[in-house]
C-alpha cells in the first residue's frame, strides 16, 4: 500500500517534468550596440607645430564632377591665357568634398574616383560606387586632381601654415604653374582604419583615417604633414537611380 501512495505521489511529478522538457526554449535575441554620429576632427603636425579641430557636424560637404582625363588645349596658339582643360568623352570624375574650417586647423579633402559616363545618370554615380570611396586601407594620393583628373585616390587643400596655403596636387593655375613631376606622393600615405554604418537617428557613416602628406603651395614651397588623423561623419552623396 505504501508502494501505491508513492508511485501517486511521483506521477504528477513526473509529467510537470515532462513539460518542461517539452516546452520550446525561446532563444534570446542579443541587442545590436547603437553606434553614434561622431562630430568631425582633425590633427596634424607642420613643422613641428601640431593643429587640431573638433566637435563640428558635417554640414561642410559637397560634391561634384569634372572631365577625367583631361588635356591642355590652347584654341589660340598665341595667347597663352586663353587655354581650355578637355577630358575625353567617355569618363567623368567624381568627387566628394569635406571641410574643416576653424581658426586653428584648415584643410580640405576630396576623394576622387573616375567612373564611365554611361554608369553615372545626370553624372554623378548611385551609392553602391560612391562607398567604394571609402573602403577601408590605404589609398593613393591623386597627384593631378584639377589638372589631367587621371587617377583616382584623396587630394587635400586650404592646409594653411605661416599663413600661407598649402595642398597636395598639381593643380593648374595658367601661366602661373608650378610643374612638380609626377611621383612626388611617393613616399606619401593616406589610409581609412575604420568605416562603419552609424546606426543612431542619425544615420549615415563614420570614418577614421591617418595620413602623411607631402605639400605645397603656389611658389613650389614644400612642407611636410605629419601624423594626421581625421574623423568624419558622412552621409554621402549620390544618385538615387544611380549604380
Amino acid at each position: 500500500m505504501k508502494k501505491l501512495k508513492l508511485i501517486y505521489v511521483l506521477l504528477p511529478l513526473l509529467a510537470f517534468t515532462s513539460c518542461k522538457k517539452d516546452s520550446p526554449v525561446k532563444p534570446v535575441t542579443p541587442t545590436k550596440p547603437v553606434i553614434a554620429a561622431v562630430s568631425d576632427s582633425v590633427s596634424y603636425t607642420i613643422d613641428g607645430v601640431t593643429y587640431t579641430a573638433g566637435g563640428m557636424f558635417s554640414g561642410n560637404l559637397s560634391s561634384g564632377t569634372e572631365d577625367a582625363n583631361r588635356k591642355l588645349v590652347y584654341p589660340d596658339s598665341t595667347n597663352k591665357y586663353a587655354y581650355a582643360l578637355v577630358g575625353k568623352p567617355d569618363s567623368v570624375l567624381f568627387f566628394e568634398k569635406h571641410t574643416i574650417f576653424s581658426k586653428s586647423a584648415n584643410i580640405n579633402i576630396f576623394f576622387v574616383k573616375k567612373f564611365f559616363r554611361q554608369q553615372t545618370p545626370l553624372n554623378f554615380p548611385g551609392l553602391k560606387s560612391v562607398l567604394t570611396l571609402f573602403t577601408v586601407g590605404k589609398h593613393p594620393l591623386a597627384e593631378d586632381f584639377e589638372w589631367q583628373n587621371s587617377q583616382n585616390g584623396i587630394a587635400i587643400d586650404a592646409v594653411v601654415s605661416d599663413n600661407k596655403g598649402y595642398s597636395s596636387y598639381n593643380s593648374y593655375d595658367g601661366p602661373a604653374t608650378v610643374v612638380i613631376p609626377p611621383g612626388f606622393q611617393k613616399n606619401s600615405s593616406f589610409e581609412i582604419t575604420s568605416f562603419v554604418h552609424a546606426t543612431d537617428g542619425f544615420g549615415g557613416y563614420n570614418l577614421e583615417a591617418k595620413f602623411t602628406v607631402l605639400l605645397f603651395n603656389r611658389n613650389g614651397e614644400q612642407k611636410k604633414l605629419e601624423n594626421g588623423y581625421i574623423r568624419l561623419h558622412i552621409d554621402p552623396m549620390y544618385a538615387a537611380n544611380g549604380i
